[in-house]
């Protein structure tokens, strides 16, 4: 077996050093110079699992403490990006075992609600430690500098959709997929807007009325619904704009075109619908084991997948804008790797090893995934029928300091003081990647 996997290495053109130690103690390296990390596999059942099938052998064997990890597991992620598409992939069984699985979580009513539940009800003391501690956001942050805080960055995030979403003081919004009622509460009481929040997770819609009535804002302002987004489509209300952030993940491919046949019937004429969603450069089962383990039932799509289901001629959406802003989610994940592990003890404590090495590494492949592994963050806006009156360019979707930044003088020299301006413009690329 250690043969075969060497053969395999071999075959990966790395870029960086690393270390592996099979379970008779020998030793494989790749490259010279200082390693990214050792990789320790301490049985043969470990290898026998990987070798199997590599997602949830090599997750599995992590969870159960038959592979260590010294130094960086997101390149041990990336390396498995790159060993995935030199040919290590699961034998037929698993591959069948993984669609009868799959097949078995559908997002129907009832399937939904056991889904979400199996994840997002955890415990809101466990996502406190981790998240933000402003919006309590468990989706991508947008960093207009990649110092910004997570708090800061979060904040940015939700002020980045309302301003796509034009919002205005009165307006009616319906969200689907509210989490712990960040968004809810955060375009209620900055833009003036009254909200109804729709979730199906128990502890976060229990999370978002204790804070909505701590802080003393009416239900007639902002209104948290515990019940099935499906539920918007069967009430007679209609909504000057629609959100989901994070939820479309959970929709189901299956229920794309029913999710937007709801925005059309519940948004009215020239109303604006953001969806906000982890995506993929191109369609492909979602990964084994963050499935098993991690989002039972869920489904990342492709920009075609998500723009096919609400291109019906009888339906009258327009896809009006959309953003990647796939670094930014790489960079959110940092930062909730790092408050994991800075309560790792009392993490360990309460839910045990393997618990913890599970969200250890989910968090870590899934920063990997964006990195280097194919996976993106769409934003795309909709709007339902021709909207004459939007803005001409994408200058209102810009932050505060992004409008009011003075315009380049004609003619005016790159040399001299203009280093730092092209470091910021350095930086502004890099995030927008």
């Amino acid at each position: 077996m250690i043969e075969t996997i060497i053969a395999l290495l071999d075959q990966i053109k790395f870029p960086h050093g690393y270390v592996v130690e099979w379970p008779d103690g020998s030793i494989y390296r790749y490259a010279t110079g200082q390693p990214v990390f050792k990789l320790k596999i301490k049985t043969l059942r470990a290898m026998r699992d990987i070798l199997r099938d590599p997602s949830v052998g090599f997750g599995e064997a992590y969870m159960a403490e038959e592979i260590e990890v010294e130094g960086d597991l997101e390149q041990v992620m990336h390396l498995g990006f790159l060993a995935r598409s030199s040919g290590l992939k699961p034998g037929l069984m698993q591959m069948a075992k993984f669609a009868w699985g799959y097949f078995s979580r559908r997002n129907t009513m009832e399937g939904s609600r056991k889904n979400i539940a199996a994840h997002y009800d955890l415990g809101n003391d466990f996502y406190s430690l981790w998240l933000d501690r402003e919006a309590k956001q468990y989706t991508c942050a947008y960093f207009e500098s990649p110092r910004d805080s997570i708090e800061k960055a979060q904040i940015a995030k939700l002020d980045l959709v309302c301003r796509k979403l034009r919002l205005q003081p009165g307006e009616t919004v319906v969200e689907a997929g509210c989490g712990w009622g960040g968004f809810a509460l955060h375009a209620v009481r900055k833009y003036g807007v009254k909200v109804r929040a729709f979730n199906i997770s128990r502890e976060q819609i229990a999370y978002a009325r204790e804070r909505a009535d701590r802080l003393g804002i009416a239900q007639d302002r902002l209104e948290y619904v515990h019940d099935d987004y499906r539920v918007i489509g069967r009430e007679r209300r209609q909504y000057d704009k629609f959100a989901s952030i994070g939820m479309f993940e959970h929709v189901g491919k299956e229920n794309y075109s029913g999710l937007y046949d709801i925005i059309a019937h519940a948004v009215k004429p020239r109303g604006l619908a953001m969806v906000h969603t982890i995506g993929r450069i191109s369609p492909a089962p979602l990964d084994a084991w963050l499935e098993k383990y991690i989002f039972p039932g869920a489904y990342i799509p492709s920009l075609a997948e998500m723009v096919a289901p609400a291109e019906k001629k009888n339906r009258p959406l327009h896809v009006v804008d959309v953003e990647n802003l796939r670094y930014h989610y790489a960079l959110t994940l940092d930062h909730w790797s790092s408050r994991l592990e800075e309560h790792a003890d009392a993490i360990r404590a309460q839910y045990g090893e393997a618990f913890l090495r599970m969200f250890r590494m989910y968090l870590r492949a899934s920063a990997a995934g964006f990195r280097f592994g194919g996976i993106l963050l769409f934003q795309m806006l909709l709007s339902n029928g021709y909207d004459d009156e939007a803005p001409m360019t994408r200058q209102h979707m810009l932050s505060a300091s992004a409008q009011k930044a003075p315009p380049r003088i004609a003619g005016q020299s790159n040399n001299g003081g203009s280093a730092t301006r092209r470091k910021a413009a350095t930086r502004r690329a890099t995030l927008r990647r």
